[in-house]
Order: C-alpha cells, then structure tokens, then sequence
C-alpha cells in the first residue's frame, strides 16, 4: 500500500485522463480499507486526501471547457445508440457511471481555496475526510462561490517583505506569486532548490508536512524561509520542523482576499533562519493589527 503515497497533490494535479484520475482514487480508497484494518488512522486520512483529490482531478477534466474542464457536450438528439460523445466516451472508458461523473464535476466546482481549506480545518477539528463534509464546508465558509485561490493577504506580505526583502516564492501561481522569482505547482517547489530570502504559504492537508521538511532542509543550507501556515502545536510536522524555528503567533484570524469571514482557525508565522535555527529560536505573541 506505500505505492499509493507518491501521489502527491502536485503529482495529482498533473493526472491528465479520466480514466487514470479513476484508478489512483481506486488504489487509494483500497488503501483506506487496509490502513482502518491496521488501526492506522494518519494513514487511512492520507489515503481519503488522495482518493477525494483524484475524484476531484477527474472531474476537472470532464467540466466542460466553459467552466474551465476540457471536455466539450454535444447538443441534440441522440439517435443512434452506438454512437458516444465525448462526454460518455471518457465515463465508459474509465468505467464510471454518469451520476459518479457527475459528482466528480461537483468537486471540481469547488474552488481551489475552499477545497485546501477545508484539508486544514479537518485536521485542526479532527474531523474525518469525507466528500460530504467538504461539501458542507465548501457551502458554508465563504460568502462567495467565485474564490480561486487562498492566497497570502497582500498586507501581511507587504509588512514582513519590509522585514526580509523576499526574492523567491517557493509554493505560487502565476496568478498570486508574491515574487518575481517563484515556483508553481508544475515546477513542484520540493523538487527544487531554495536559496536567498524565501516566501512559503504551503498547500494545507498532510501535504504540509513536506513543506515545512523542505523549510527545514533549505535553512539548514543556508536560506532564510519564511512560513505562514495554520498554528497547530499539537501535530507531529510542527514538532518536527517548527520548534527550533523563531514562532509568531498571530492575534485574532486572517482574513483571506476577497473573503467574507475570517480563517477557520489561527495562523503563525514561522521564520527559519539560515545556517544556525537553534540560536534564534523563541516565540513571539505577534499582536499585528488585522486588515
């Protein structure tokens, strides 16, 4: 079953067919099965992440190309049933049915922010991954349904490149980057090499625990990384990466661009510092003033 945690969400997202998306969600939801055998609950939680990404990823491709998937509908009448659209041709080769492709498409509609969040607020309440539960979450946290992305709020980036004058931006898109020098999910910034001053707001979910490793990793060699991520003391990945690290916990809740309400949980700052993190190790009460 450790075949299945090679799909990382950024090897996830460039899953490119149906029918492939369907068979990692296939190996992953066996894998629940084995790892709730094992009384292995962190594992069988990481294998329902990679089943709901994948359902998800399936169901990016069958949208069609006007809400923003790639797979056309063809209007009309049929009349001959031998014939098969594009749509139904990608159902029945990955061997789903229309009310499970459907579904997949309803995941897809999920903006990008809401589906992260929902990864970190089921972490933070212990909550069981599960397709019903995110869409519970995705209906009721935002006010708005057009959200792409969550993102860094601008001013708290602005108050900390005061700080460190940032000149790479390790987890970005193109849309959101807060540098002139940053990876996307396609460069896949843990593959890459960090150096000079860096920005991480990592993917959420137990992806992060990878980020913060790399943070880590690249401090150690002499970057200075500076992380925002969801203040959870009471996980292994903070224990792991964080402790050693200069800690600012963030008064009150972020609120995420163009977002009706605040973060459903609380935020820190973590500031790796190059070569030596033991030495500049300590914890601040950050009472920065909420915008």
């Amino acid at each position: 079953m450790s075949e299945i945690q090679q799909y990382t969400a950024a090897e996830i997202a460039k899953i490119g067919t149906v029918k492939e998306a369907a068979k990692v969600k296939g190996m992953a939801d066996a894998a629940v099965e084995f790892y709730k055998a094992q009384d292995d609950h962190q594992a069988s939680q990481q294998a329902k992440e990679i089943s709901m990404r994948s359902a998800r990823q399936a169901g990016v491709i069958l949208l069609p190309p006007g809400q923003g998937g790639s797979t056309p509908r063809e209007h009309g009448k049929r009349t001959d049933l031998t014939s098969c659209t594009a749509y139904t041709g990608l159902l029945d080769d990955a061997g789903i049915s229309p009310k499970t492709g459907d579904n997949w498409q309803k995941l897809a509609r999920v903006p990008d922010g809401k589906f992260e969040a929902y990864f970190a607020e089921a972490e933070y309440m212990n909550w069981e991954y599960s397709i019903a539960s995110l869409m519970k979450f995705a209906g009721e946290w935002y006010g708005r349904s057009d959200i792409a992305e969550w993102e860094t709020p601008q001013w708290l980036f602005d108050l900390l490149n005061k700080e460190f004058n940032f000149t790479l931006d390790v987890c970005a898109l193109p849309e959101n980057t807060k540098c002139k020098r940053y990876y996307t999910p396609d460069d896949n910034g843990l593959e890459q090499e960090w150096k000079g001053t860096c920005w991480m707001n990592p993917p959420y979910g137990y992806v992060i625990k990878d980020w913060l490793a790399k943070a880590k990793e690249s401090a150690l060699n002499g970057a200075t990384v500076v992380c925002l991520v969801p203040a959870r003391p009471d996980t292994n990945w903070w224990w792991d990466n964080c402790i050693e690290a200069e800690i600012r916990f963030i008064k009150g809740r972020l609120q995420w661009p163009d977002s009706e309400t605040a973060a459903p949980f609380p935020s820190a700052i973590i500031v790796m510092h190059p070569k030596s993190p033991k030495k500049n190790a300590k914890v601040v009460w950050w009472n920065v003033q909420i915008h």
